[in-house]
């Protein structure tokens, strides 16, 4: 579900309702751009923090309320590689222990596929074929578009296709 062209409007204008909204609309979005980057639940959180914060600070730069996903996306991005630039040698952990719990750290799959697959492939991988999530709650829980969940799925398929075969 995307936000309406008038919250957008809105977020760009500094309106503090319109900027909750699109908060609570990307979030999730930004924070698996952040996870795809970066293995630590605290570091992502804090990322996710300082990216929207970011993004408020400089919304005024965007000019097509119709982008403000791309640009909600980049700014997350950016200030990932950013922060694994600044930050190289602190060791991480999982993400999937904080997305999944540390009871699904013992499935013989997951254990089998993590390491031939990125975060973001791990992560559809396993809710498609561990949770026999449909495509619609992967979007939901992912906020990837269908589309790009499918392709990156297939990928990683192929992927496990090609090591374990």
């Amino acid at each position: 579900m995307a936000i309406s062209k008038h919250t957008a409007i809105g977020f760009i204008n500094g309106k503090q309702e319109a900027i909750e909204k699109v908060y609570l609309e990307y979030k999730n979005l930004m924070y698996f751009v952040i996870a795809t980057y970066v293995n630590n639940q605290d570091d992502c959180d804090d990322i996710l923090s300082e990216s929207f914060l970011k993004a408020v600070e400089h919304r005024e730069e965007l000019k097509d309320p119709d982008k403000i996903k791309t640009f909600l996306c980049t700014v997350a991005k950016n200030h990932t590689i950013n922060f694994l630039k600044k930050n190289r040698d602190i060791p991480s952990s999982d993400v999937i222990d904080d997305i999944y719990g540390e009871e699904d750290r013992i499935n013989p799959i997951l254990n089998m596929i993590e390491p031939l697959l990125s975060n973001k492939e791990t992560i559809i991988v396993y809710l498609r074929v561990i949770y026999s999530y449909s495509w619609n709650e992967i979007v939901e829980e992912t906020g990837v578009p269908e589309s790009s969940a499918r392709r990156i799925y297939s990928g990683a398929m192929d992927k496990l296709r090609k090591e374990l075969l």
